[in-house]
């Protein structure tokens, strides 16, 4: 979930100023690729973990509204899901992004190699926002074992 804060510009240090506009949507690498990829037609999956919070809830509302596949999604009973802080500078087009992971993190043991299995099912892409790399090492250690060659796997070069 990102909060966008747009600023005419970026203050300076222990300056107060007014806001442009305010929005709150959902963003992120991997949000942003699956819904340009559902918007083109395909059939994206999401493995992630939300916590059951209002960021939560509204991420997986806006990824399955966008026609992204949420059901696996592990939600957790407590802690919080990830956030941004986003502020816009409309002159020098420029953002600032100030994340808040989410609590509990996301681990191999949150899914079943069934469930892993059944995710990847079909997939040619696997996309890593490099948050979790101990899942995200697992899902690929899956994807080599299961599928055709071929399999493309791409992290943000901004994630490493």
């Amino acid at each position: 979930m990102d909060y966008l804060v747009m600023v005419d510009e970026f203050p300076k240090p222990d300056e107060k100023i007014r806001s442009t506009s305010y929005k709150a949507q959902g963003g992120g690498n991997v949000g942003n690729a699956l819904t340009c990829a559902a918007r083109l037609g395909l059939k994206p999956k999401i493995i992630a973990k939300v916590a059951e919070d209002s960021e939560g809830i509204a991420m997986l509302e806006e990824l399955a509204d966008d026609g992204v596949d949420t059901s696996f999604v592990v939600v957790s009973k407590e802690g919080s899901s990830m956030y941004s802080y986003v502020i816009v500078d409309s002159k020098m087009k420029t953002r600032t992004a100030i994340y808040q992971p989410g609590y509990p993190p996301m681990t191999p043991n949150d899914f079943t190699p069934t469930i892993l299995s059944s995710a990847l099912d079909g997939a040619k892409l696997v996309y890593f926002d490099g948050l979790s790399l101990k899942t995200a090492l697992v899902v690929a250690r899956e994807c080599r074992s299961n599928t055709e060659p071929g399999y493309q796997f791409h992290v943000p070069m901004e994630e490493l």
